[in-house]
Formats: C-alpha cells, sequence, structure tokens
C-alpha cells in the first residue's frame, strides 16, 4: 500500500507525534507531500493520503481532488480548531466561519478519522459519518530514549514549554515562576515564547526561541538536566482537547510533569496535579521528594501503553478496514 502523507514544515512535532513519525513505522512506502506545492501527479500513484487537522481553501480543494480520484482519505485531527481563544496567534484566521466550514467539509470526505484524544473525537464526529478512533500519541523508544532521572544538587531546574499560543496558561502561574525564577533556590527556562516578551513578562527566566528542528529540541529537553515540566492549562475548550506531548517528552527526559487537576490527558501517572500551584511549589522545594518513583512509575505507563509499536496497532487496524 502507498500512503501519501500532507505534512507541514511549521509543526515538526504534530508530524512526528500523529503522520510521519508513525506511519513511517508501518512498513508501507510512503510519499511526502508538501500541502503548499503538491500537484495532482504527485497523489496519482498513492492509494490512501492522510491528512493532519486539514483547514483552509487550499487544504480543502487539495482533498476534492483526492476524492476525484478515488483515494482512499484519512485524517487525524490534534487541536479542537474551531474553539481557539484570542491570545493563540492563528486565532484570528482560524475563528472565521469560512475557515471552519473548511475544517467540516474535509471532515466529511474522510474514509477514516483518528483523533488524539475523545474531547475531540466527541466534539467533532458529528461533521463525518465515517468510522472514527482515539490513537493516543505514541514513545518512540528508538527516538526518546530514557534519560536518567537528574540529582538534585544545587538549584531546582525548571521548564515550560510554549508555544506562544499557551501565553494565557503560562499567565495563570505568572507571579509563581517569577518568584521561583527570583529565588536562589531555583533557575527557570522557557521554551517558545518569544525573548522580547520575556523582558515584559518573566524577566529573570531563561529562554530559548522556538526551533523547528524537532530533534536538536529533543537534545535540548535531555540536556537540560529538569527535574520538573511545568504545564499550566487553563480548563477551555481548545486546552481540555489537548494531547500528551509534553508529559511524553519531560518523562523521557528524566522530569517530573506538572499540571493542573481536570486536564484528562494528563490524568496519568507521571503527572503531579494541582488546584492551587502553591500547593504543588512546596514539593519541588523538597528535596527528599522521591522524584525517581513517580517517574518510573510514569515511564512505566508509557511503556506499557503509550509505546509506538502498540499504538501503532490501530493504525494498521485503520488501513486494513480502507481495503
Amino acid at each position: 500500500m502507498k500512503l501519501g502523507i500532507f505534512t507541514n514544515i511549521e509543526a515538526p512535532a504534530t508530524d512526528f507525534y500523529r503522520t510521519v513519525g508513525t506511519y513511517s513505522y508501518l512498513e508501507h512506502e510512503i510519499k511526502y507531500l508538501d500541502i503548499q506545492n503538491t500537484k495532482w501527479y504527485d497523489i496519482f500513484s498513492c492509494d490512501v493520503i492522510i491528512a493532519k487537522s486539514p483547514n483552509g481553501q487550499l487544504y480543502l480543494d487539495m482533498l476534492r481532488d483526492c476524492k476525484r480520484m478515488g483515494k482512499k482519505i484519512i485524517i487525524d485531527h490534534d487541536d479542537n480548531l474551531h474553539r481557539t481563544e484570542r491570545v493563540n496567534p492563528a486565532h484570528k484566521a482560524l475563528s472565521t466561519d469560512a475557515s471552519k466550514k473548511t475544517v467540516e467539509e474535509c471532515l466529511s470526505m474522510a474514509n477514516f478519522v483518528s483523533y488524539s484524544t475523545p474531547a475531540l473525537q466527541d466534539y467533532y464526529k458529528g461533521f463525518h459519518e465515517c468510522p472514527s478512533l482515539v490513537i493516543p500519541n505514541a514513545w518512540n523508544p528508538m527516538l526518546q530514549p530514557f534519560m536518567p532521572v537528574p540529582k538534585i544538587e544545587d538549584k531546582v531546574r525548571v521548564i515550560w514549554r510554549g508555544s506562544m499560543h499557551h501565553l494565557d496558561d503560562i499567565a495563570t502561574i505568572k507571579d509563581e515562576i517569577n518568584d521561583m525564577a527570583a529565588s536562589d533556590d531555583f533557575d527557570v527556562a522557557m521554551l517558545g515564547i518569544q525573548d522580547f516578551l520575556m523582558g515584559h513578562l518573566f524577566p529573570k527566566v531563561y529562554v530559548k526561541e522556538w526551533t523547528n528542528n524537532l530533534f536538536s529540541y529533543f537534545e535540548l529537553l535531555n540536556n537540560s538536566q529538569c527535574h520538573y515540566g511545568v504545564f499550566p492549562l487553563l480548563r477551555n475548550d481548545f486546552n481540555l482537547a489537548k494531547s500528551n506531548i509534553f508529559a511524553i517528552e519531560m518523562l523521557a527526559a528524566g522530569g517530573v510533569v506538572i499540571a493542573p487537576i481536570g486536564i484528562p490527558e494528563y490524568n496519568i501517572p507521571g503527572v503531579l496535579k494541582y488546584d492551587k500551584f502553591n500547593d504543588v511549589l512546596r514539593i519541588m522545594k523538597d528535596m527528599t521528594f522521591d522524584r525517581e518513583n513517580i517517574v518510573k512509575e510514569g515511564r512505566q505507563y508509557l511503556n506499557d501503553v503509550l509505546r509506538i509499536d502498540k499504538v501503532n496497532q490501530l493504525r494498521q487496524q485503520i488501513l486494513n478496514n480502507l481495503n
């Protein structure tokens, strides 16, 4: 079976976790398709087309051509594109009725839809008649090997990973972050936020702007020797559908994940959940806290439930059902 996978160089992580970095392990012939440059003859030799979170007129027209050529279409959704917040840089483009309509029309052409979370499936299932399945993000032991859990020898190292889409979320613990950064007990770093904003919002926090090189990002996390990774999220429709990528990355890097109560995909082993951030802040200051055991429990879950070869059985099941 020959698979054509639409790719987006601006979203390497989602390509890695949802399409390119998953279907590539199923031993089918694959053709990678840049949505901006693909022509009809690039699609002609493919049996199945895989599209990730398709939206916009260009994507819609391309999938219409796929349908006219009789190609099977698998759509994968990993974000609620209908419920972006105003602080999300993509909100202006995605929030129009015309843009939402393209998402819905793309879904209507699918032969199968996969979702990263049950919340996304519940939201979008009314827009298509084809079968759908929740396929969680997976941990790849070859590309994300478990790093040693770092000891606390001097300061507690804390990291947050954006991107700019989550400025409103990190603002929920802005005072606590700034207090930690000003303290002699912590080093705090942020990834994926622009440096000029840091001078206004988090002046004493180390910053590393976002990179489209996925594997240098993995290397950066591994080398950070971070003890904790914080992932504050407001309770809204967009965030309640967020997937578990940061939890996977932090557990592989050796850090304990910290997230608010009530985010379904972070209700897993290896995550400390808080109602008020100050409650978990006390734990972070406790040098005797058994982080190693928390990370061990989380890694056991990754291996037992989210390992790529196990999760990919669901993708092969989809392909088998298309025949």
